[in-house]
């Protein structure tokens, strides 16, 4: 197997805090990063999950514009539920339990707007 050094990157895990950490040297040729997109979900390196949490917050705000644009096509309640459920609802249900764990109060209450309440009001009333 062969390595593609170009688009490896190198991830160290680590509990915040003030401590110095101790580290082998990194391969040349291979990037230290502090965040990396592993199957669709910001991994950090200090276990947040705020890089992650702001990108399907702007994900699910375009799709949200999109639904608004679909009711104003002519697509009936039924229907709008239907592509809600599939491009909003599964994308913040992706790999939630692998990164819920992580979530903050404020990083919930940035998530809340999007529940199908909210959602389904905000469609019923053509705002």
């Amino acid at each position: 197997m062969l390595l593609n050094l170009i688009k490896t990157k190198e991830i160290v895990f680590h509990h915040p805090g003030p401590k110095k950490l101790h580290m082998f040297p990194s391969v040349e040729s291979i990037e230290l990063v502090e965040q990396a997109k592993l199957l669709g979900v910001i991994l950090q390196n200090n276990f947040n999950v705020n890089s992650h949490v702001s990108y399907v917050l702007t994900l699910c705000s375009q799709r949200i514009f999109l639904l608004k644009r679909l009711r104003d096509q002519g697509l009936n309640y039924r229907q709008l539920d239907t592509v809600f459920q599939a491009i909003v609802v599964s994308r913040i249900l992706y790999a939630l339990l692998g990164w819920a764990p992580f979530l903050i109060k404020n990083l919930r209450e940035e998530l809340m707007p999007f529940s199908r309440e909210h959602i389904d009001m905000a469609l019923l009333l053509k705002l």
